[in-house]
């Protein structure tokens, strides 16, 4: 099955990706941390008592 997109050279494809650093934004950063706080609080709070009630 043939694209509908032309086809174009690797010089003239680069043109349409600026991207201007590697860097991971802050809010990405934020929602990381938080997921992994959130982890350690729900196995602090729920796994170590349902560990109790389980041995």
């Amino acid at each position: 099955m043939e694209s509908t997109q032309p086809k174009l050279d690797p010089p003239s494809e680069r043109s349409y990706h600026n991207y201007t650093t590697h860097r991971i934004p802050w809010f990405v950063r934020l929602i990381w941390v938080g997921y992994w706080v959130g982890l350690v609080w729900y196995l602090i709070k729920f796994g170590i008592s349902s560990a109790k009630n389980y041995f």
